[in-house]
């Protein structure tokens, strides 16, 4: 449905063979699979699948290392598309104002969004931080979003709702110890919408 037009590669820190030998890491296993993920998908990462076995061993850090912005995860389910966006790849940390490679990125992704459609914008962060504060941050970047796609798009009906750490995709911290790969997962823009079955 949607063309390759923007690559981006995540890198999983110590998932790349140098762990130093005595240090702790996760299951050699689980190891092996996200390589291949990564290798698969190092040029054109369009989303990865965090499995729950992943999710739960996961205390890797993720971090950018490549400039260009992609869709983390596209998900459509009955009659519904929605377009999972990381925080870190259309913001600064911290800030609400979009990138220009971001507002490209949020042009881009209005073309495939149906005629007059209602869309849905939510904001979300990771738990770091004063609640109140992240429900404004959360809010003022969904805000962003949408005035990109209402740009690109005057003819959707948008909706934007600012959802603090309240709807996590990932946890935060395992076993009391912080996520930094879930808090990145948490850290979103959503834009959903409706599509023919």
């Amino acid at each position: 449905m949607r063309a390759a037009r923007i690559a981006a590669a995540l890198v999983v820190t110590g998932l790349t063979g140098v762990l130093p030998a005595e240090a702790p890491g996760p299951d050699p296993e689980l190891i092996a699979q996200a390589q291949a993920v990564l290798a698969e998908d190092y040029t054109r990462l369009q989303g990865v699948t965090i499995t729950p076995e992943m999710r739960e061993n996961a205390t890797f850090d993720l971090r950018l290392v490549e400039s260009n912005l992609g869709f983390d995860t596209v998900v459509e389910d009955e009659g519904h598309t929605t377009v999972r966006l990381s925080a870190d790849l259309l913001f600064e940390f911290g800030q609400a104002a979009l990138t220009d490679e971001a507002s490209t990125v949020v042009a881009e992704l209005a073309q495939d969004i149906p005629q007059g459609a209602a869309v849905a914008v939510d904001g979300h962060t990771d738990s770091v931080g004063d609640a109140a504060a992240n429900d404004t941050l959360s809010r003022q970047r969904g805000d962003a979003v949408a005035a990109a796609l209402a740009q690109a798009r005057p003819d959707l009906a948008l909706t934007v709702t600012g959802h603090g750490a309240a709807q996590p995709v990932a946890e935060n911290e395992v076993d009391g110890h912080d996520n930094p790969a879930g808090r990145a997962l948490n850290r979103r823009v959503e834009v959903t919408y409706e599509t023919s079955e």
